[in-house]
């Protein structure tokens, strides 16, 4: 009788006589009533990863596939130390293949649960990293792997991970975190460090390269900034200058703001979310009273801090 479940079965850096051999045993397990679909390795939540352990990326497979929950196949010669690795000759033939991968996928998870456990875990970058508490984390993403200190603010840059590839990648939806002791960053992760970064400046940068805010504003609480941001004022956008030099003198909220500034209400969005993100910003009581557009000490002293950044600001109400 034909299975009523869809088995997601992944692979993982094999050569082309393995590829061939495990693609003929899945065509054989479909043939006996066993709904499979072969994919290569991704992100996805799945119920099989198939690999060698030959080179570094099958190995990383099998590390991230592990803290996963998810049950591994391994096609080689070499030894593999973690008991929970199943192993088979590389030189398998189809036939008894397709049995080891009906065996192994009878021990894994429903698919449901696989779905429920794994991808409820797989969040945007920046959710992590705002939402786990303070210590030492490893970051994954595909073949991306950085640690993050965060008691330290620091983020340090596993050799495989380009900064630039680490802010255009913040906001997808498919990393994972595993907490790190002391001992397990030193012995495992930390010669593999090629630079560190401080969060704070990480979170303006991928700020900047995002049209999304990083977090929910409440537009109506006014904030005002601690101090500048670790940035200089060449690396962030013409249009937040003027804002972020009022939010240092005094608080304002969303729409004050942007009444004043003459600044889309999108963009404050995006610059009180990364100001509330990074600790920047403290928000004062909503019963503050707000501030009234138009007065002329106002306007005044707008009109000094855009002369300040080199801005031409005419400004709600000038009048020019």
């Amino acid at each position: 009788m034909p299975s009523s479940k869809r088995y997601l079965v992944v692979s993982a850096d094999l050569d082309k006589s393995r590829h061939a051999r495990l693609h003929a045993a899945c065509v054989g397990l479909r043939e006996q009533g066993l709904d499979i679909d072969l994919q290569a390795w991704s992100d996805r939540p799945a119920h099989l990863l198939i690999t060698g352990t030959e080179t570094s990326l099958s190995r990383n497979a099998v590390e991230q596939a592990m803290r996963r929950g998810i049950p591994v196949l391994r096609i080689g010669r070499l030894p593999w130390d973690p008991d929970s690795v199943y192993s088979v000759d590389i030189n398998i033939e189809s036939g008894e293949l397709g049995r080891s991968v009906r065996e192994r996928l009878r021990h894994g998870r429903d698919e449901s649960e696989a779905n429920d456990a794994t991808a409820a875990d797989a969040l945007p970058f920046v959710q992590h990293l705002l939402s786990a508490p303070k210590g030492l984390y490893l970051f994954e993403s595909g073949l991306f792997r950085l640690v993050a200190d965060l008691g330290a603010s620091r983020m340090h840059m596993i050799r495989r991970m380009p900064y630039p590839e680490l802010v255009a990648e913040a906001m997808s939806p498919n990393w994972f975190i595993t907490a790190l002791t002391q001992k397990q960053y030193v012995e495992k992760y930390q010669q593999d460090v090629t630079q560190s970064y401080s969060l704070e400046s990480l979170l303006w940068d991928i700020a900047i390269g995002h049209d999304a805010p990083l977090a929910q504003v409440d537009p109506l609480r006014p904030l005002q900034l601690r101090g500048w941001p670790l940035m200089p004022s060449t690396a962030l956008p013409t249009q937040w200058l003027l804002p972020l030099g009022c939010l240092l003198r005094s608080p304002w909220s969303l729409p004050a703001l942007a009444e004043a500034t003459a600044t889309p209400h999108a963009e404050l969005k995006r610059l009180f979310a990364v100001a509330l993100a990074t600790g920047l910003a403290e928000a004062a009581p909503v019963a503050m009273p707000a501030h009234r557009q138009g007065g002329s000490s106002e306007l005044g002293l707008i009109r000094r801090l855009a002369r300040r950044f080199g801005l031409n600001f005419l400004g709600a109400g000038s009048g020019q």
